[in-house]
């Protein structure tokens, strides 16, 4: 309608109702319009703005719900069967894939020398994004990473916010220099192993079976993260390489209480936190070597492989060291709960031909033998580069 029709309209009404019009009746008329018109425009414009935000927001991989991605979502499985690696959120009981990580070796003279590189769980987007750090682990709950810087071993620790990528924090170790680092179940420590060298550089040859390496283990420190304080403690290891990778890095038992170093013959060496030598606590005194993990229950054991094959694991009464049966999967990773967990391993038809074998993030229950695939599958034959390594911290 445009304003002679308005006025006209206006007007008449006024007469059959009222008598004659005030003189400034048009003027107010066209105001209430006008007001009418900029309300309008103003909610136009608002909607557009919001709309616009959203859109970006979701164009730059943003969320508009502030929590963490980890909290978004709270399915008791969330699976990739169809990536690999995984490039979105992936979870299963009470844990979940934190980061994952590939090793690039590059041969130097007579060294080979590994580095690796990390894809971190970014908790804005719910995606994996590859980080600069040479080493890292993630506390429980998924919301901060301790991170190494690229030259190992490196002379400080950093703590990473998961939500914004920055570091928040860096905590020196002087004197005693660190090739990786483990939280402690409660969050509130870390663990950091100290060697005289970089620990994935190996000598190539020299007679041995397996390539060894010049840089040795010497300690740990013990980091408070809520004083900053740090404690280190002479460790040097006297465990017998068997493997290619020459790491013996600590981390913790499942009580909190000490931590432990892997050993080819035994299993596991323990020390407690002012660098005495201790025992196993009873839940792990047939803890086997790793990859190994027990129950959140204390009652199960989940072992190494147990077949030629190297497509089942053995099921260990924590209790007694009896073997309780085997369960599917080659490499354990985590326990999801206590009758649930995390295997690296490979689906039925693709376990025989070792040329067709891929390994896949399995969740299989223990009890019923049912198996979920939680990330799509690794060709075994491939470069290392596409074989790439879970790394899971508690949801």
């Amino acid at each position: 309608m445009n304003v002679e029709n308005v006025l006209s309209s206006t007007l008449r009404e006024r007469a059959e109702h009222t008598g004659p019009a005030p003189a400034d009746l048009a003027d107010r008329v066209l105001g209430a319009r006008r007001r009418r018109r900029r309300v309008r425009w103003g909610l136009s414009v608002l909607v557009a703005v919001t709309a616009t935000g959203l859109a970006l927001g979701q164009t730059l991989g943003g969320s508009a719900d502030p929590r963490p991605a980890s909290e978004r979502d709270k399915r008791d499985v969330i699976g990739r069967a169809d990536q690999s690696p995984p490039r979105e959120f992936v979870a299963a009981g009470g844990t979940a894939l934190a980061a994952h990580y590939t090793i690039r070796w590059a041969d130097v003279s007579s060294q080979r020398i590994g580095r690796r590189d990390y894809q971190l769980l970014d908790q804005r987007t719910g995606t994996y994004r590859p980080v600069p750090w040479r080493y890292l682990d993630v506390a429980p709950g998924l919301r901060t990473a301790a991170v190494l810087e690229q030259d190992l071993p490196a002379r400080r620790v950093g703590l990473v916010d998961m939500m914004t990528g920055e570091v928040t924090r860096w905590i020196d170790l002087p004197g005693k220099k660190a090739g990786a680092v483990a939280f402690s179940p409660d969050g509130d420590r870390l663990v950091a192993t100290t060697y005289d060298g970089t620990p994935e550089e190996v000598t190539l040859g020299q007679g041995s079976v397996y390539p060894r390496s010049d840089a040795r283990r010497n300690g740990y420190w013990i980091v408070d993260l809520r004083s900053g304080r740090a404690e280190w403690h002479k460790a040097p290891d006297e465990a017998e390489y068997t493997g290619f990778i020459p790491r013996r890095d600590f981390d913790w038992s499942s009580d909190g209480r000490s931590v432990r170093s892997p050993n080819d013959k035994k299993g596991h060496d323990y020390y407690d936190l002012k660098g005495r030598r201790a025992t196993a606590p009873p839940a792990e005194k047939h803890l086997t070597s790793p990859p190994s993990g027990v129950s959140p229950d204390g009652e199960l054991v989940a072992g190494g492989p147990a077949g030629k094959s190297q497509s089942t694991a053995w099921l260990i009464d924590a209790r007694t060291g009896a073997r309780e049966g085997e369960t599917f999967g080659s490499e354990f990773v985590a326990w999801a709960d206590d009758r649930r967990a995390v295997f690296l391993g490979c689906q039925p038809l693709e376990c025989n031909d070792w040329d067709k074998r891929m390994e896949r993030l399995l969740l299989v229950d223990v009890e019923t033998g049912r198996v979920d695939p939680l990330s799509g599958g690794r060709p075994m034959n491939k470069t290392e580069k596409e074989l790439w390594q879970p790394v899971f911290a508690p949801r």
